[in-house]
């Protein structure tokens, strides 16, 4: 009975033992997976501020890496707005919003001229939805993609040479200042009231389709060509 007894008590420390060593385990176990991000969501990645709308305003790049694709919801709020306005997000590679379905207004803004962008090109032909474009300061920015029932396109500080407005018959405003453009055919815009365009490399600009213009500007030197009734100013080009 002794010896039993001996026998048992051993048998129920061992199990005592493994149940340490399992529960250590799995401890350690669940460490390493949240070091390693396995465990974090949307809602750890990207910020919606309830005082602007629930726009997304801020976007942890730590978490989601330097290629960003954002997605439709946060949580269960949709996303419908987009506003990232720091020299912070110079560190993103790539952008993907395609997701984004509900999209309606997208602002990107770097501010420092001399950031070190690397996003080399935008992607906005998924996003149906989408009326107000504004992009400023992404020097490594070549290459834009539009959706057809955009209203509203600031370029500021870009490195993009050439525009493709051809689709955009409810474009209204098209601002593009301080970058390479070497030209903009704006034959199919008919809604077009403003056209700006600031130090930039176009020569001759025509008008003679935009009957709903009130606005230009553009640099000294450039030609407007067709009849207009818009009120013209010229940019004294910065050196």
């Amino acid at each position: 009975m002794r010896s039993g007894g001996f026998e048992n008590k051993v048998k129920e420390m061992k199990k005592n033992v493994y149940k340490i060593w399992l529960s250590a385990l799995i401890c350690f176990v669940m460490a390493i997976l949240c070091s390693c991000n396995l465990f974090v969501t949307d809602k750890d990645k990207f910020y919606l501020d309830k005082d602007l709308n629930y726009t997304l305003s801020r976007i942890d790049i730590k978490k989601t890496g330097p290629d960003i694709v954002i997605p439709a919801k946060v949580g269960d709020i949709t996303v419908r707005e987009i506003y990232l306005a720091d020299p912070y997000y110079s560190q993103i590679d790539s952008l993907d919003v395609s997701k984004v379905k509900e999209l309606e207004s997208f602002k990107l803004v770097l501010y420092a001229e001399k950031n070190k962008s690397k996003l080399k090109k935008l992607d906005f032909s998924k996003n149906k939805k989408l009326r107000d474009i504004v992009i400023g300061q992404t020097k490594a920015l070549k290459n834009i993609k539009f959706n057809n029932k955009c209203e509203y396109i600031y370029l500021k500080g870009t490195s993009i040479k050439s525009v493709n407005l051809k689709n955009l018959k409810e474009l209204e405003s098209f601002i593009y200042r301080d970058g390479p453009l070497e030209e903009l055919d704006t034959s199919n815009n008919p809604n077009l009231e403003s056209i700006k365009i600031a130090d930039t490399n176009i020569k001759r600009l025509y008008v003679t389709k935009n009957p709903k213009l009130k606005y230009i500007i553009v640099d000294e030197g450039t030609q407007i060509i067709g009849p207009t009734n818009a009120q013209i100013e010229y940019n004294k080009k910065t050196e």
